[in-house]
């Protein structure tokens, strides 16, 4: 029964841009020790050490994250089928492509399972169940998504509608990139509708051909960069020449949206891709998970007269900081001369003063307050507010402040 397990790709590239500047380019939040020593990476690893579901995984990276990667590797003592070490980055097609072309000579209908390794699934049993269920209703000639039941209007994650059906396989109709706020809204009102998780299987010929059906011309250029492949290699190395040649496209917009035989199991095990401040808040709040982004007394809280602050770690070039304002309060309408902020609400309800507009702001969104210019943060609301705010700039210092009005009667620090 060993031809009928997953072979898993885990695609462990990313920038780090949306949670910089805990996660940065040389160390974006795959791997970053969020769980005590743990990071997602090594969480991800762990989760497909099943035998009865999973073979050894094939790992897609930079080249630049190779250490990294041995070091979870070493850590959960996990052997690989191969490493595949991106020379630069190309969007998650090419990234899953290559693993898979570079695999048809020895099995055509080997079966994957795509895992971003940046996602943070706390219920690995339920997450078994549902492989198992795709294990057990496999379609050859077609790709399986995982969906997630939303539990709120997100922005953060692409949606799909499915056809309504008592079965556990389900017919998707129509994908929604990430959307605005007011969309999202709509979509979790519907029935039927799914986060996407990014987690998805199919057959290797299944994906050959349909790289020849929708993105024929690709599949030329990629079988050339792995022209120099050898079936025994562990690690591969693709010419960066030939690499570059490659189109900068998603898995999504290259074959999904245009295949025309897609189908969804409900993946219920706590998923989150834990890619923003707000999400990476929300699961800090909810001590079970055992998330140590940061743990309360590790930094003091300073006291303000409209609640506290708690810095929750500073690098040469920024300071990120978490805010907690009382019903009914506001810090003062002030300035900075040598930073700027961006601000993230986490909980409650901010009425921000940015300039001449006021801006009326819920968990999830943020702002972005340029260097001098005036700015105040109110309280309108019944429940404390929560910010998480981001500093950049030249001085962090709590006296880079021009104060212009306060109800607290302040003339000094904010």
């Amino acid at each position: 029964m060993s031809s009928y397990k997953f072979r898993p790709i885990i695609l462990a590239g990313g920038s780090g841009k949306r949670l910089w500047p805990l996660s940065t380019k040389k160390r974006p939040k795959q791997f970053i020790s969020l769980f005590g020593d743990l990071s997602l990476f090594d969480l991800t690893l762990q989760r497909i050490n099943n035998r009865d579901l999973f073979k050894k995984p094939i790992i897609v990276t930079s080249e630049e994250y190779l250490s990294l990667v041995e070091e979870s590797l070493s850590k959960t003592g996990l052997e690989v089928e191969r490493v595949i070490l991106e020379p630069e980055s190309k969007n998650t097609f090419s990234a899953l492509a290559l693993p898979v072309l570079a695999s048809m000579k020895q099995n055509i209908k080997e079966r994957y399972m795509v895992l971003p390794s940046d996602h943070y699934i706390p219920f690995n049993k339920s997450f078994y169940k549902t492989c198992t269920n795709i294990k057990n209703l496999f379609r050859k000639d077609a790709l399986t998504l995982l969906g997630v039941l939303p539990d709120n209007p997100s922005t953060e994650y692409g949606y799909i509608s499915i056809s309504p059906s008592n079965d556990e396989l389900k017919r998707v109709i129509s994908f929604v990139e990430k959307p605005e706020l007011d969309k999202a809204k709509q979509l979790v009102k519907q029935p039927n509708t799914f986060w996407n998780s990014g987690i998805f299987c199919f057959e290797g010929k299944w994906l050959d051909e349909s790289i020849k059906t929708y993105k024929l011309e690709m599949h030329s250029l990629l079988l050339d960069v792995l022209h120099t492949f050898e079936n025994e290699q562990i690690y591969f190395y693709p010419d960066k020449d030939k690499f570059s040649k490659l189109t900068d496209i998603s898995f999504d917009k290259a074959i999904v949206e245009s295949n025309t035989h897609n189908y969804l199991v409900t993946l219920d095990a706590g998923w989150t891709d834990l890619g923003s401040w707000y999400s990476l808040s929300k699961l800090q709040k909810q001590p079970e998970h055992g998330l140590t982004l940061y743990t309360e007394g590790d930094n003091p809280r300073i006291e303000k007269p409209w609640g506290y602050f708690e810095i929750l770690f500073e690098t040469e070039f920024s300071k990120v900081k978490i805010l907690s304002v009382d019903p009914g309060q506001m810090l003062s309408m002030q300035m900075h001369e040598y930073r700027s902020e961006t601000w993230y609400i986490t909980q409650g309800i901010a009425t921000v003063t940015k300039g001449h507009k006021t801006l009326e702001l819920y968990p999830g969104e943020n702002v972005v307050i340029d260097q001098k210019e005036r700015h105040r943060i109110q309280n309108f609301g019944s429940e404390v507010l929560e910010i998480i705010e981001i500093q950049t700039g030249t001085y962090f210092g709590e006296d880079d402040i021009v104060r212009f009005e306060d109800i607290y009667g302040r003339k000094d620090f904010h």
